[in-house]
Order: structure tokens, then sequence, then C-alpha cells
């Protein structure tokens, strides 16, 4: 019998992965079958953070999304000049231009975008940046650290809504 290492993606959480060794008894088994075709949505990802932007990056693009990163907002604004993206998903503490003032600012021009903020202890800060960034128009928030499964889950029903606003 042989062995296969094998990866469990949905348990990736900001750098650590899970790997098991388990033998293979029957190689159809252990295919691995998707519910949906992958997705080539074109995703915004912006963060200050280079290695937590690495991460989530990297999980996109295996999860079969597009993505394209920006290191601040004003890098954001520029990508979003030239590029027509599918989704924003953008930290909120960065330093030039906040998460909330880039999602004020892409709300004068785009009702539409579907919008993911994130943001680190907001509640050990007594911080309101994610309610905050709900009240300028994203569409969900999210708390670091959180799930690389519940990420996708958000992206995924936000890319299947009809119109957002």
């Amino acid at each position: 019998m042989g062995g296969m290492r094998s990866s469990l993606e949905e348990f990736y959480w900001f750098g650590s992965s899970l790997c098991i060794e388990r033998p293979i008894t029957h190689p159809h088994q252990n295919r691995r079958v998707s519910a949906t075709k992958p997705s080539k949505a074109l995703i915004l990802l912006v963060d200050d953070d280079i290695d937590l932007r690495s991460i989530i990056h990297r999980f996109l693009e295996r999860s079969g999304f597009s993505v394209v990163a920006a290191g601040n907002g004003r890098e954001a604004l520029v990508r979003l000049e030239t590029q027509r993206v599918d989704l924003m998903l953008t930290d909120l503490m960065m330093p030039e231009i906040s998460g909330i003032e880039l999602i004020q600012t892409v709300r004068q021009t785009s009702s539409l975008l579907p919008i993911i903020a994130m943001s680190a202890d907001a509640d050990l800060r007594n911080d309101r940046s994610l309610e905050l960034a709900a009240q300028a128009g994203a569409q969900v928030v999210l708390e670091k650290p959180f799930a690389m499964n519940r990420l996708i889950r958000e992206v995924q029903r936000l890319l299947a809504a009809p119109e957002i606003h």
C-alpha cells in the first residue's frame, strides 16, 4: 500500500496548515470533488501586512479565484481605475488611506461592487471599525483571525448574489 499526503485546505488558518499521512486503498475514493466549477472572478485583495496578504492571496487562488493585490488604499484605488474587479477584500487599518476611507470612496462610484472588510482585535481595542465598515458599505465584516473556509463561503455568497448595494 502506498501513502498519500493530503492537505486539508479548509482548515488553513493564517499560515498554519494541517497535513495528514494516510494509506490509500482505493484511489478513486480520495479524489477531491468540487460541487461547483472554480470561479474565475477577479478579487482585489487590499492589506498592508505582506505576509497575511500573501497567505490570503495564495488561498484564494487555490480556491479557484483570480487575485490582484494592493498594499494600501491608495494602491487599491489605482488598481480599481485600471482593472474591473468582481469583489474587494480589504483590511481596515492601513497607512495612507484606511479601509473605511477606501470603502467610502468606492461606494461613491460603485454601489454594486461586493466588499468584505477585515480587521484584527476590534473587540480588544474597543474599536468600532468593523461596524463603521458595514455602515460605509461593506456587505461582510470579518474579525481576524478567521477561518479561511468562512472567507471562501462569504466570497462565493457575495459573488452569487444578483445585485448588491
